[in-house]
């Protein structure tokens, strides 16, 4: 028997609690994606825009 330390789901192998951690982890990776990617946008939103010169 083993447990999955992110939702203490319990596995009969460890393959099959491998198999299902990565699911864990691609969505862990997932939302640090979209964090670093709104944290950008929030630091451009804020930054005064420089007028183009033509």
């Amino acid at each position: 028997m083993h447990q999955c330390y992110y939702c203490e789901r319990i596995f009969d192998s460890k393959e099959q609690l491998y198999d299902h951690v990565e699911i864990h982890s691609d969505i862990e990776r997932n939302k640090e994606i979209m964090n670093r990617k709104k944290e950008k946008e929030r630091k451009q939103s804020q930054q005064p825009r420089a007028k183009k010169i033509e």
